[in-house]
């Protein structure tokens, strides 16, 4: 939204206490002239249209002034100096006028009455309504003040937030591309060409995904999986026939979208603790699934078990960053559970469908 857009709002609702206050400021004096001035003998309609008058000056100098100041991005002790410079000549204008118009075209019964009581009497009562605009001036530059700031520490805090969730999604573990090159040496070494330009055609998949989803914004769940998919075929590359996938998904995937790169660390933990440091053919069973409004993903070994826990003092950084950056994400509305035992690593990540909906912005 550019500055223009920005400001229409701010002008609309300082336009509508504005004419509100002269409104009813002239309302309140047309019931007390209408009122007061037949008592004294007297037609109550010059004293009418001169307050009209007096308000619609009112009107139109304070309005463009107050348009004018609300605009421009000041504290509120040099504000207030600020509209004194105007309404004080203002001021000072309007009391002859009020008083001119008053005794030459409304009422002769003050002639007789001391000058400076008049005056006195004028300055009060083009004063008191003048000062009252001003106030209601300042409480709406204080709350347009504390708005901004308001709104400017929501930006500040945003920014951060999105600053944290790219150090934190692109924390890649350089441990596997490492292994993934070690992997694809040893099949030209073993000049298995064909295997080799699997690989490469997996790391492709996977390093496009990742280098393509810069902006923190969500991708058709599909896309996430097909990233996780070829990942996964890279590490069948790399492990040979002692790592088996099972794939349990739905015939249909949801029309959801997900944030990228967040499966990726659990597949890291699951290769880790699953394949590279057991002996033996290792099934790995990767499922998705919908239960009661949640997405479900989960990645176990065969046979590993959820409450067994996670054994360490600590997580896996790149655990520790998945937790923090689901938290940043959603809140309450995810949940991750991992366990690491002798039968192996489990996890599990729950993400209220609603919250894959409502998220993307």
């Amino acid at each position: 939204m550019n500055s223009a857009g920005a400001a229409h709002p701010k002008l609309l609702n300082f336009w509508y206490w504005h004419l509100l206050y002269w409104l009813s400021y002239l309302l309140v004096k047309y019931t007390h002239l209408a009122l007061l001035v037949p008592l004294q003998n007297e037609a109550s309609w010059p004293y009418l249209w001169i307050y009209s008058l007096i308000t619609l000056l009112n009107i139109v100098i304070t309005g463009l002034l107050g348009q004018h100041e609300l605009l421009q991005q000041r504290p509120l002790l040099q504000q207030f100096k600020r509209l004194l410079l105007v309404l004080l000549p203002l001021w000072l204008l309007l009391v002859p006028l009020r008083q001119y118009l008053v005794m030459n075209y409304a009422s002769d019964s003050m002639q007789n009455v001391d000058s400076v009581l008049k005056y006195f009497l004028a300055f009060s009562l083009v004063l008191l309504p003048m000062a009252g605009w001003a106030a209601v001036f300042m409480l709406i530059k204080t709350n347009q003040l504390h708005y901004n700031g308001v709104l400017q520490q929501q930006q500040l805090a945003k920014q951060a937030r999105q600053a944290r969730l790219k150090v934190l999604r692109y924390q890649l573990n350089p441990h596997f591309m490492f292994n993934t090159l070690n992997a694809l040496n040893a099949l030209i070494v073993q000049r298995s060409g064909p295997a080799a330009e699997h690989l490469i055609q997996h790391l492709s998949t996977y390093l496009r995904h990742s280098l393509k989803n810069q902006q923190d914004e969500f991708i058709p769940l599909q896309q996430e999986l097909d990233a996780l998919s070829a990942y996964m075929a890279i590490q069948q590359v790399r492990f040979g026939e002692r790592l088996h996938l099972c794939w349990q998904l739905p015939q249909q995937l949801p029309a959801l979208r997900f944030p990228p790169l967040l499966l990726q660390p659990l597949a890291e933990n699951a290769i880790q603790y699953s394949v590279a440091e057991k002996a033996g053919n290792i099934c790995l069973h990767i499922s998705l699934q919908l239960h009661d409004n949640q997405l479900q993903i989960t990645l176990a070994q065969q046979g590993a078990d959820a409450t067994a826990g996670w054994p360490d003092a600590q997580q896996p950084l790149n655990l520790i960053n998945l937790s923090e950056r689901l938290q940043l994400l959603f809140g309450n509305a995810a949940a991750l559970t991992l366990s690491h035992s002798t039968t192996g690593f489990y996890s599990r990540l729950c993400i209220a469908t609603e919250a894959l909906h409502d998220s993307h912005t």
